[in-house]
């Protein structure tokens, strides 16, 4: 069970051990430089922040870090995901939190676009003479390697197009098996579509239960679900 209280929150913000989440999604070529910049200007006032990192503050009430915290998330395992967003964080010595939606990543190149237009994943005209929009599975095992990677449903769906039992097994037991036989982890967080917090009431959130996913992420809140 969780220690951290809300007077303990409260006084863990006022001392300066608090979590910055920054959300980015489609990360063009073409705004690499501002996305560096960034990330540059989080990195010199915050320390990014591991899995285990919350876990020690969730099961001891220990921050262990001497400065904020900060997650960067990047949303929809685009292809500049892999091309322009890893790269930045790695060269600045970041680690990254990655949520791509995994059916997104099987979509054959040449329908892609189609694919993205009808599940709500932005792309802009700069990027309509790429081959190919999403990441691929071995760029996911790549970058695994040096960051994190989250579970975002299947398909980019909200909680509320979850209520059978096949659903869940669509859109949230599949990827999380998914990342798992690619990346060698459990996914330690989940997020849908919109940004919807944990309800154990619902099909949805029983269904995050079941995968084993330990913090269910709502757009700049980070919920410890499990223990």
């Amino acid at each position: 069970m969780s220690i951290v209280t809300r007077r303990s929150q409260h006084q863990a913000f006022a001392a300066g051990a608090f979590l910055r989440v920054v959300n980015w999604h489609n990360t063009l070529e073409s705004e690499r430089r501002t996305l560096r910049a960034e990330l540059a200007w989080y990195a010199e006032r915050h320390d990014p922040v591991l899995p285990g990192d919350l876990d020690r503050l969730f099961e001891t009430g220990q921050w262990g870090r001497s400065r904020p915290g900060f997650i960067p998330a990047f949303y929809d395992g685009y292809r500049n995901h892999v091309t322009v967003a890893a790269p930045v964080c790695d060269e600045l010595g970041i680690t990254a939190w990655f949520f791509p939606p995994t059916a997104f990543l099987s979509v054959p190149p040449d329908q892609q676009r189609e694919y993205a237009e009808g599940h709500d994943i932005g792309l802009l005209a700069e990027e309509s003479g790429q081959p190919a929009f999403a990441m691929t599975w071995d760029d996911l095992e790549v970058i695994s390697g040096r960051h994190v990677v989250a579970a975002h449903t299947a398909n980019h769906v909200s909680d509320r197009q979850v209520t059978t039992a096949e659903d869940a097994e669509r859109e949230v037991l599949e990827p999380v098996r998914r990342i798992e036989q690619a990346t060698g982890a459990r996914p330690p967080a989940f997020a849908w579509c919109l940004g919807a917090p944990f309800d154990p009431s619902s099909p949805a959130g029983r269904a995050v239960v079941e995968a084993g996913i330990r913090y269910q992420v709502s757009n700049t809140a980070y919920q410890r679900i499990a223990d």
